[in-house]
């Protein structure tokens, strides 16, 4: 995956959080299959998982870092998902959309070979090209999952 791949993907899957705003209320909260989260929760679960990257991920890459392993997934998860019930469908786009421009600005600021910088997550050796690509594939995934949830490419 190029540099300019990496920064392609975050600009058009902006456009695509963005176009959700088009949803309506019900398509926001359908689960994306039976007994699974909903659109928001999964939206808003894209947002948690940012801001966690933005805050405690990217700010301490560095060649041979040494970075605490991930917090308990599952509460994070419930939280991301209780706040997707409490805050409005704009609130949770604007601020995914909000965390998404600022990564947006530090890919901009990288210089291509930084992608190169090698540094642990607990145990696990990793470049920052390494994180961008499982971030990508995490999107994705999502994506892919709201689409069929809602019944239509946006």
């Amino acid at each position: 995956m190029s540099f300019q791949e990496i920064k392609n993907h975050h600009t058009s899957f902006s456009e695509w959080i963005k176009s959700l705003k088009d949803i309506d209320q019900e398509d926001w909260q359908q689960p994306i299959s039976e007994g699974k989260w909903s659109v928001g929760a999964v939206i808003a679960h894209l947002l948690f998982w940012d801001k966690y990257s933005l805050n405690e991920r990217f700010p301490f890459f560095k060649e041979g870092a040494k970075l605490n392993s991930f917090p308990d997934f599952q509460r994070v998860n419930d939280d991301a998902e209780e706040y997707s019930k409490k805050v409005s469908k704009e609130q949770v786009i604007d601020e995914l959309l909000s965390i998404r421009t600022q990564l947006l600005s530090i890919l901009e600021q990288m210089k291509e070979e930084e992608l190169n910088t090698s540094f642990y997550i607990g145990d696990h050796q990793l470049t920052i090209k390494d994180y961008f690509k499982d971030f990508i594939e995490h999107d994705l995934h999502h994506k892919e999952q709201v689409v069929q949830a809602i019944g239509a490419v946006r």
